[in-house]
């Protein structure tokens, strides 16, 4: 006998209730009246079937009812395995420096308390080649994708990131393995000739921040010298795609309360040609608090871009990834710019977060103790997670904060608690966007 799915979610939507899938991404758009009428016949889904057949059948096909004795828990488990150590692509992040030539007052490096000295040495350059020859020649990997983060990776594009991205792009042309970088980038650095070199060395995509309108945007992201740097990394933004047809542009607008204001001023500065390119990403300053209002506001400026063209991205609910982030996945891993290897850029660079150090033969000193702890189980296997609705579509912390959520003896910082209504914005967002809604 077949039984409701657990993950169907119901969301008021004016005179109509959207029925949602987590699991299978499937969504419907009923008239209360409708809802009322399949809620009585789901009471007992033997008559539903027998008097509906085929309303049933696509029902059914869409996860909302599933087989009795189908546990849709364990697939979610069976599938995150999957995506964590099947996945043979290496996805390596590189810091050729925590160096940056502005200073945003909320990075997550911490600047001005993080442990540096410069860029990575010719030393460490040969090491990362050497490695990436030994992923490449003796493991075979079919496929390598490069992320220059930091500080600002662009900073030292001659002396780092060009010698190992020729290096490599060599080696995946002689052995036939696919191969792709990204960098996260403020894009001062970039010019018409960078860019070149950069499609030759298949930079396939960048994300490049912008902190607000211009006039906002110019009081956090500065020169040394106080002038701006809007208008600059606007061009680049523009140009990016005439220079790398293919190029992917994630443009992360940062935003705080007051980011929200004017943020639309954008809009008509972006070309249509690189607004094709272009997904928007917002993404809350961190240190900041921001009440429902703000929420508010962010709906509404997000709605504005989406009318003019652009693609918003939305990374708090993702179906059918079956994973929290991609530093979750085993065969990803940071390699600092002093050698020492990380599972993370975003939670900081101090030695109990280290899982390995780099030597020169291209080989990794992994910390298998503390690996074997990180990978020892799932951080949404707390039971906030597992009894949760939303779970097939946010899978819970990330690896890095499923350590500390152990080692500190607590639950998860669900983001569900400080954003109560994401889940029915993500939905009503959906069914506009699959033209659902009335009048859509």
């Amino acid at each position: 006998m077949d039984k409701l799915s657990y993950y169907n979610i119901v969301v008021p939507y004016g005179n109509n209730k959207l029925v949602y899938n987590t699991l299978t991404n499937s969504l419907v758009c009923l008239e209360n009246e409708e809802f009322e009428t399949i809620s009585q016949l789901v009471a007992d889904l033997e008559h539903f079937r027998s008097e509906y057949g085929e309303l049933y059948d696509s029902f059914k096909k869409c996860g909302f009812f599933v087989e009795g004795d189908y546990d849709e828990l364990n697939y979610i488990k069976f599938m995150n395995n999957k995506m964590v150590y099947e996945n043979q692509k290496h996805h390596v992040t590189i810091n050729p420096t925590l160096d940056c030539n502005l200073k945003c007052w909320y990075c997550s490096t911490e600047y001005s308390k993080t442990s540096h000295s410069g860029r990575m040495d010719e030393a460490m350059i040969k090491a990362v080649k050497n490695h990436m020859s030994l992923l490449i020649n003796d493991l075979r990997i079919p496929a390598l994708h490069l992320d220059w983060f930091g500080g600002e990776p662009l900073m030292y594009f001659d002396d780092v990131v060009a010698p190992i991205s020729s290096h490599c792009n060599e080696l995946a042309k002689e052995h036939d393995v696919v191969f792709t970088q990204h960098a996260t980038t403020n894009a001062t650095y970039m010019d018409e000739e960078m860019m070149r070199r950069m499609a030759d060395l298949r930079f396939t995509s960048l994300q490049i921040a912008l902190d607000g309108n211009e006039r906002r945007h110019d009081l956090i992201k500065r020169n040394s010298d106080k002038s701006g740097t809007f208008k600059k990394i606007v061009s680049n933004i523009n140009l990016l795609p005439e220079i790398i047809p293919g190029i992917s542009i994630i443009l992360r607008i940062n935003y705080d309360k007051r980011t929200l204001h004017g943020i639309e001023d954008i809009i008509p500065l972006i070309t249509d040609n690189a607004k094709k390119h272009i997904s928007v990403d917002f993404q809350k300053v961190w240190q900041i608090n921001c009440t429902s209002a703000d929420y508010e506001q962010l709906a509404k400026v997000q709605t504005s871009f989406k009318a003019c063209g652009f693609r918003v991205d939305n990374h708090l609910m993702t179906p059918k990834k079956f994973y929290s982030c991609y530093a979750d996945r085993l065969h990803q891993y940071v390699i600092n710019y002093d050698g020492r290897v990380f599972k993370c850029t975003a939670r900081g660079y101090d030695e109990s977060r280290c899982v390995g150090s780099l030597s020169e033969d291209g080989t990794v000193k992994w910390k298998d103790g503390l690996l074997a702890y990180m990978y020892s189980s799932p951080a949404f296997n707390n039971p906030k997670c597992l009894s949760c609705k939303l779970l097939p579509v946010c899978m819970g912390p990330c690896i890095t904060k499923g350590i500390e959520m152990r080692k500190g003896g607590h639950g998860p910082d669900c983001f569900m608690d400080r954003f109560p209504h994401y889940a029915e914005s993500h939905v009503v967002n959906e069914a506009r966007i699959r033209g659902l809604l009335p009048g859509a």
